[in-house]
């Protein structure tokens, strides 16, 4: 619904900016998924390993392509999950059991959804100072702070429950600065993909609020909501359309762009699922 709105409102102005497009980005663009892809799959490997549920690097690049496509054409966003967390149980006798393997799942996607609010925080702190806002910078830290106390009181006061236990052994020490330092890499492809979207349609941008305000479109795509993050991505960017410097149809054509390119490049998928079983024997 959200979709068609957009594009009875806005499809006129959107076909003239795609008019525009420069396909000599996509090579660059399949680089940076690829990048993505294969870092994705090290991390669920390392909070696998980690959660005493061993994956095979290879598989897991392969589910990984699997779950993407589907989350890119399936409702919800977490279906291609759903099918990690089965197969990997299923397909690997090293991946413990299934409470263990949804577990690694969730703390590898739990890690970059974190990684995507530490990166939005930390540009958002910048933005403030570059432009002199330091009001505004001080009351974000006073949050940042609020919000760093009440996670370590429900540790203190939870520190018997099964389940913080195996999330603060992920999540504390070595282990965290290995994925996380790897979930803020992967976070930078996808905020550069964006980038590089905007730029394939000569849009003039400001590369520092693209930075900042990116991610939350970004994040809105996690919200299981719609298919593949298609409607509620386009809302998001028109909303925000003016942080990004934009206008609401340039704005909304470069999250249209980026979502084609999310699908686009997680095509292998499909190759990966029809092939499982010749792969396996």
């Amino acid at each position: 619904m959200l979709m068609a709105y957009i594009i009875i409102i806005y499809g006129n102005e959107i076909t003239i900016i795609v008019k525009d497009i420069d396909l000599v980005f996509l090579p660059l663009v399949l680089l940076i998924s690829f990048i993505q892809y294969a870092l994705s799959a090290w991390r669920w490997c390392y909070i696998a390993s980690k959660n005493h549920s061993m994956i095979n690097y290879g598989d897991a690049l392969r589910y990984y392509y699997i779950a993407g496509f589907m989350n890119n054409i399936l409702p919800t966003g977490i279906v291609g999950d759903i099918y990690r967390t089965l197969n990997i149980k299923i397909n690997n006798k090293n991946s413990g059991n299934l409470i263990k393997s949804l577990q690694s799942v969730i703390f590898e996607r739990l890690s970059g959804q974190i990684a995507l609010i530490v990166t939005f925080i930390l540009s958002l702190q910048v933005f403030f100072i570059v432009n002199q806002k330091y009001q505004a910078s001080i009351y974000l830290l006073i949050l940042i702070t609020v919000i760093f106390i009440f996670i370590k009181l429900i540790f203190f006061y939870q520190k018997k429950n099964k389940y913080l236990v195996n999330f603060k052994y992920i999540f504390t020490g070595k282990r965290l600065y290995r994925h996380f330092l790897m979930s803020l890499i992967i976070v930078m492809t996808y905020i550069t993909t964006y980038i590089v979207c905007a730029y394939s349609l000569n849009l003039n941008i400001d590369l520092i609020s693209f930075f900042v305000f990116a991610p939350i479109i970004l994040f809105s795509m996690a919200l299981p909501v719609s298919i593949g993050g298609w409607g509620i991505r386009e809302t998001t960017a028109l909303a925000i359309s003016f942080l990004l410097g934009l206008s609401v149809s340039a704005s909304v054509t470069v999250a249209i762009v980026y979502g084609i390119c999310n699908l686009l490049c997680s095509l292998p998928g499909v190759y990966f699922f029809f092939t499982r079983k010749a792969l396996k024997s």
